[in-house]
């Protein structure tokens, strides 16, 4: 193969997809289905290749096992691209029709709003039900659920004037508890027509129910989801260092893929921040409880009642994202326990259940990607070290081979997410959460399929704080000990007088071994936790407020960032003048904020405040139900990998 023949495919392929973006626009329904139609077929062709012409020659039957389990879970995983691509084709953005129907007669149905709660403390669940009472709705009745029967929770309902309910040892976890919710709401006289479903640490827009219940004026409505968007770094972007220049996880599949599944009338139910219709819910019995996911079962259940699951892209609650590495890793292997669940139900994509082609689809798409994604992460990882040490390939081919098959369907799928997803999908860093997780994951999937019932549901623990750096050793050693094994393995060959230097597959696996070990040191990076400076998440801002003195002296300044304990604020001019007590004055003087300077810094003061309960949740409808956020929303990849590689010096 010459070289000009060599590089034809990736170049033909990169041009036109880059001629597809460029002419028609990334925004354009044509270049979507032009460009996923390539993606798809460039995919193809490589499996095509991959399942015909490069399987490993000469090896023993031991070493066969190994290449064909290898290609087998790699099919599985180009077949799961391949579908993410298909829904791809196509996207739709409901913020429009929202707009249109802000006069609509259902903005003055009843509502009630369930929040869920479990083992959540005080201050997280007070932040939530101040949030969710701000909500600007004429007939609002607001819900604590209480799973753990605790006084203190009936208290703070109390103190707050909402209602409250709780159960003991209730089945079903929190399925169960918000069908005993939705069983004492019905059962006061006042129906509720519309229920927003609110996890415990999930603070609702007060415009919420303004964008959403208009969407219901179509009657096969049934739910209406909305993103979940978090107001502190995951661990990962705390971890690396990266939250102001990298999106939390999350991103992609809400702002990207969920749109797009909507498009399709596959989007689905994912629990928190969705308003559902309470007729959908009685046809149906209530949430689904034969999973441990029960928000998606759920919008399954429904599509058998003639009701559809609908998505508005916008953002509308802010929430706590998991705030260790261990709870972060847990809640995705709850979520793979649960599509893992739904195979063996008979809402499955070959079950019984009255569900559309469309929707069975996506359900093999989610349950593939859960059951592929994390052991080919092991297996990319491990595939190295393995043929550095008993020298078992798994791929039959020289460099000019990968560039003529592999490398246009590696490039196309880069530039097709460069465009649609806006970069939130770049090498590296996804690679690092999708390895993270890849030994929990895979754990659940084979004990999942081999006993999918039965097993102790966990629920994500919040409000954890750390006064010091904490390093998750049982997490880190594995992928530690992987990243020995494969730059040992790498350099016991490497001398040119080793017996597989300059052999076929020796540079191919030179060039995977170097890639898996950076990937595996920034993941053992991801490992060590940072301690938490602040109590309260801080965030950026640059409003107008003024000092206002004990003597009634007021100097004006720029508030920089603020929190519900405090803020920095700065002024040209310094802060000569400030002595003794002062208060930091907001929105026209409807928010006064009393507080102690924290700390001088030139023209800058960092403020601690002290204000009293009333005047705290004030500034929680202030920072939570409106326009705050925390949001990386132009992603940079130089950026991004300049702030990965002073992580790793510093």
């Amino acid at each position: 193969m010459n070289e000009l023949s060599t590089w034809a495919p990736l170049l033909l392929a990169s041009g036109c997809l880059l001629v597809i973006f460029q002419a028609l626009g990334r925004q354009s329904k044509y270049s979507r289905a032009l460009a996923a139609a390539l993606c798809i077929l460039l995919s193809a062709r490589y499996l095509y290749w991959r399942l015909l012409f490069s399987a490993p020659v000469h090896q023993n039957m031991i070493q066969q096992v190994w290449a064909k389990l290898f290609l087998a879970v790699e099919v599985l995983a180009v077949v799961s691209s391949m579908l993410v691509q298909f829904f791809m084709s196509r996207h739709l953005d409901r913020r429009a029709v929202a707009d249109a129907r802000q006069h609509s007669p259902l903005l003055s149905s009843p509502v009630d709003v369930f929040i869920a709660t479990y083992n959540e403390n005080y201050d997280i669940l007070e932040r939530t039900i101040v949030g969710a009472k701000a909500i600007e709705h004429a007939d609002l009745r607001v819900w604590v659920l209480d799973d753990g029967a605790r006084p203190w929770v009936r208290e703070l309902a109390g103190e707050l004037g909402v209602m409250y309910t709780c159960r003991v040892r209730g089945k079903h976890a929190k399925a169960g508890n918000i069908n005993h919710g939705l069983h004492q709401a019905l059962a006061t006289g006042r129906r509720p027509e519309f229920i927003l479903l609110l996890d415990a640490d999930f603070i609702p827009h007060r415009k919420i129910l303004k964008r959403v219940l208009g969407l219901f004026e179509e009657e096969d409505v049934g739910i209406v989801q909305t993103p979940q968007h978090f107001f502190n770094p995951d661990p990962v972007q705390s971890n690396l260092l990266v939250s102001a220049v990298w999106p939390d996880e999350q991103r992609f599949f809400f702002n990207v893929l969920l749109p797009c599944k909507d498009a399709w009338n596959a989007a689905f139910c994912c629990g928190t921040s969705a308003v559902l219709r309470v007729a959908a819910l009685e046809a149906c019995g209530g949430m689904a409880t034969e999973t441990v996911t029960e928000d998606m079962l759920t919008s399954f259940k429904i599509a058998e009642h003639g009701y559809r699951t609908i998505y508005l892209n916008e953002r509308l609650s802010l929430g706590l994202a998991p705030e260790s590495l261990r709870e972060f890793i847990s809640q995705r292997s709850r979520w793979c326990l649960g599509a893992i669940q739904q195979i063996s139900t008979r809402w499955s994509f070959f079950g019984a259940g009255r569900v559309g082609v469309i929707n069975r689809i996506g359900f093999f798409d989610s349950a593939l990607y859960w059951v592929s994604g994390a052991i080919f992460k092991l297996l990319l990882v491990s595939a190295p070290i393995v043929y550095w040490f008993t020298n078992t390939a798994v791929i039959r081919a020289s460099i000019a081979d990968m560039v003529y098959w592999m490398a246009p369907a590696v490039a196309g799928n880069l530039i097709f997410m460069h465009f649609l997803a806006s970069d939130r999908v770049l090498p590296i860093m996804t690679d690092i959460t999708q390895t993270l997780t890849a030994f929990v994951i895979s754990r659940t999937v084979v004990t999942g399929l081999v006993r999918p019932f039965g097993r102790a549901f966990k629920v994500t623990a919040k409000g954890l704080s750390t006064t010091g750096i904490t390093v998750q050793w049982k997490i880190l050693w594995r992928f530690a000990t992987l990243a020995a094994l494969t730059l040992a393995g790498m350099l016991l060959y490497l001398p040119a007088f080793s017996p597989r230097h300059g052999r076929q597959g020796y540079s191919i696996n030179v060039f995977w071994s170097l890639v898996n070990a950076g990937i595996l040191v920034l993941v053992c990076l991801a490992c060590v936790e940072l301690p938490k400076r602040r109590r309260d998440e801080r965030f950026r801002t640059s409003e107008e407020a003024l000092v206002r003195l004990e003597g009634g002296a007021e100097l004006f300044c720029k508030l920089e960032d603020i929190s519900l304990g405090g803020a920095c604020v700065q002024r040209e001019e310094g802060w000569r003048n400030l002595a003794g007590p002062a208060s930091l004055v907001l929105d026209h003087g409807r928010l006064v904020l009393p507080f102690d300077v924290a700390r001088r810094m030139d023209r800058k003061l960092a403020l601690a405040f002290h204000s009293s309960p009333e005047v705290r949740r004030a500034l929680i409808v202030k920072l939570f139900t409106g326009a705050y956020h925390r949001d990386v929303e132009q992603i940079n990849a130089s950026s991004v990998f300049g702030t990965l590689a002073k992580a790793l010096v510093s």
